[in-house]
Parts: C-alpha cells; sequence; structure tokens
C-alpha cells in the first residue's frame, strides 16, 4: 500500500502499543511516530507526498492539541493525501461529532487501538486510496 503512518501522542507506553499493532495489521510496517504535534507538523510539512498519510492522533496534548493539529492540516496544499483517525482516551459524544466535522477526520477510536481497529481503518482506506 503506498501509505506512510504517523502516530502522535504525549504518552510514550501509547506509541509503542499503537506502533507495534500496526506493524502487525495491514496498515502498513512502516510507522513513524511523534510525542508532539508541534513535531509531527514539521515532519508531515516535509513529507514527500507521491505516498498518502494517514495520521492516528491524541486529541488531549499539551501545547498543541488535536483539534490545533486538525485546524493547521485544514490548510496544507496536499491535504487530499492526509486521512486523520483520532485515537483518543476522551469518551465524549462531543468530541466525537466535532471530529467528524473536520474533513480529513476518517474515523474515531477510544485508546488504546486494537489489531481489529487497524484492519477496519486498512478496509475504510482502501477506496479512498484506490479513488
Amino acid at each position: 500500500m503506498n501509505l506512510d503512518v504517523v502516530v502522535i501522542d504525549d504518552d510514550a507506553i501509547v506509541l509503542f502499543l499503537h506502533k507495534v499493532l500496526i506493524k502487525k495489521s495491514r496498515l502498513s510496517s512502516s510507522v513513524i511516530d511523534f510525542l508532539s504535534a508541534e513535531e509531527a507538523l514539521e515532519y508531515i510539512h516535509h513529507h514527500d507526498f507521491s505516498r498518502y498519510l494517514l495520521i492516528l492522533l491524541d486529541i488531549n496534548m499539551p501545547q498543541c492539541n488535536g483539534w490545533e493539529f486538525l485546524k493547521k492540516i485544514e490548510s496544507f496544499p496536499l491535504r487530499e493525501k492526509i486521512f486523520v483517525v483520532m485515537v483518543t482516551s476522551s469518551m465524549n459524544e462531543s468530541d466525537r461529532q466535532k471530529a467528524i466535522q473536520y474533513s480529513r477526520v476518517i474515523d474515531y477510536y477510544e485508546k488504546p487501538l486494537s489489531k481489529q481497529a487497524c484492519e477496519r481503518i486498512y478496509m475504510k482506506l482502501i477506496p479512498k486510496l484506490n479513488s
């Protein structure tokens, strides 16, 4: 699959767990992780957009939270090659509703991800990557 995966979470244990699960799924064998949204934005700014980018994004992070991150990528010139899945500890229905208002968000999961969730994300991405 022509896809790079980025995981953004301020919890190193969650990053490790999600990285392992993603590698065991069909999503990607190459996963890049960031403890801060700012570092991820810098990476994405210089990303080779010959490949699609899937971002697994936490909401509650210091400095730049998930909502601020989403606002920033909405203005990226190649945003149509970016897909975001919110992966958060928030169980608020209002957060779920807010997330789907962003054009790049394709799904929303509560932490931690499971291998089954990774497979569902994969199946949701297939038609988007082939269109």
